[in-house]
């Protein structure tokens, strides 16, 4: 199952974000699995992407007295995987804001693609890791970061101290994921949804190839209108909807505070 999902993801760089690896490289997906505490044996109850060594790492967590290898949650292998792209592209320096737009595009890709393959975007499963908190919840979800204690607006923004989550990039990152979710849901007022899955995930992959390391949550905002623009006169040129895709781009940053 480790195996698979590190394909899906893969397969969804490659075919759906159209992703080329820089200076003409073969795409590489390495990844150590069932990764114990440095100081033993000891059990290692997180994830994360190795910059230097361009790889992921997956530990092992409880569940009814079980370990279970993190590997085996597509979106948590999705994050991890994401957050190379994310280094192949915009190169997010990992601290404060851009940090925290680090784990959000990361947290947007993966949901794209855990619920490509679901039309119906009522249907889909908006959280991450659902499973790895007590009592089998999740530990985010884009579309109530609230319930994760997680600030849904720039007014609830915590500017916290470098040593403290680097500056809180997993807890700053629900306000432009709240954004992300807006915009997917954004329908033109008869219930019918603007975006997909492939037209977002076309829409992010444009916008986070106009970032770069020291990027806000506004700049975010820039590159998304200007990445729907340029899909106006390419991808969506014949799209009859692309003026109101562009409408609701606008007020779903504006929903949340991301404002100019």
């Amino acid at each position: 199952m480790a195996h698979r999902n590190v394909i899906a993801v893969a397969e969804f760089i490659r075919d759906i974000l159209m992703h080329d690896p820089p200076n003409g490289t073969q795409a590489r997906y390495i990844s150590s699995i069932n990764c114990v505490q440095e100081s033993g044996e000891t059990e290692w109850e997180n994830s994360c992407w190795l910059d230097d060594y361009e790889q992921a790492l997956f530990g092992q967590h409880w569940v009814n007295r079980e370990l279970h290898s993190l590997a085996i949650y597509q979106d948590i292998v999705a994050h991890e995987f994401f957050h190379g792209l994310n280094s192949q592209t915009a190169e997010f320096k990992y601290l404060g804001e851009s940090g925290a737009l680090d784990e959000s595009y990361a947290d947007i890709f993966a949901i794209l693609l855990t619920n490509f393959n679901e039309p119906d975007i009522n249907q889909w499963n908006w959280e991450i890791g659902r499973g790895l908190s007590e009592g089998g919840g999740s530990i985010r979800d884009i579309k109530n970061p609230g319930s994760h204690e997680q600030p849904e607006h720039m007014e609830q923004y915590l500017t916290m101290p470098d040593y403290n989550d680097y500056g809180g990039v997993h807890h700053n990152n629900g306000i432009h994921n709240r954004a992300a979710y807006n915009l997917i849901t954004s329908d033109d007022g008869q219930g019918n949804f603007l975006f997909n899955a492939n037209s977002a995930a076309q829409l992010f992959y444009l916008a986070l190839r106009k970032l770069g390391p020291t990027s806000r949550f506004i700049d975010s905002r820039r590159a998304v209108v200007q990445a729907a623009k340029t899909l106006s006169i390419t991808r969506w040129r014949n799209d009859s909807t692309k003026i109101e895709k562009l409408r609701a781009i606008e007020k779903a940053f504006d929903q949340v505070g991301i404002v100019e």
